[in-house]
């Protein structure tokens, strides 16, 4: 199961579309600066990011905090390539300890590149707050998958669902 999930994953890499409507009204919920930084992402990521928006909506109704959060909480990852998605994901999977050595490459190389994907969110809360988002908007990119931070924590457990 987790081999067909990955390779539906990679597959998506490839998708150029993001569904208009649906992020049409997505984007009413985020301030212009927010918008920039949302635009910067790929497609995939937007999608990815639209996919969890959506999740967000259904879970929590009346909460603009972790919906916005769920747009946002992706942007720190740049603008990545598929052979660093894959090689990302490889060595989380099996070699983690390459990552932590990897961060000492500059951040311009492949190496450097990969190991700088897992502090993508950290970057994000960071980001969100360089673009004027709420602190309730940035503690929760921040506190993604912290289970003290009911927000973050759903965040975390949306994401993973999509």
């Amino acid at each position: 199961m987790a081999l067909k999930y990955r390779v539906r994953q990679f597959a998506r890499t490839f998708i150029r579309t993001v569904p208009h409507e649906q992020l049409a009204e997505a984007l009413e919920h985020l301030t212009a600066n927010e918008r920039r930084l949302f635009a910067r992402l790929q497609p995939v990521d937007q999608r990815h990011s639209l996919a969890v928006y959506a999740a967000a909506r259904e879970a929590t109704p009346d909460d603009r905090v972790l919906w916005v959060a769920a747009l946002l909480h992706d942007v720190g990852k740049g603008r990545p390539g598929r052979i660093d998605r894959v090689l990302l994901t490889l060595l989380e999977t099996s070699a983690p300890w390459l990552l932590i050595l990897w961060r000492r490459h500059a951040a311009s190389s492949r190496r450097g590149r990969v190991a700088r994907l897992v502090e993508h969110t950290e970057a994000s809360a960071q980001l969100a707050e360089l673009a004027g988002s709420a602190p309730d908007v940035v503690a929760t990119i921040r506190a993604y998958g912290h289970r003290d931070h009911a927000r973050g924590w759903l965040l975390a457990e949306l994401d993973a669902a999509r």
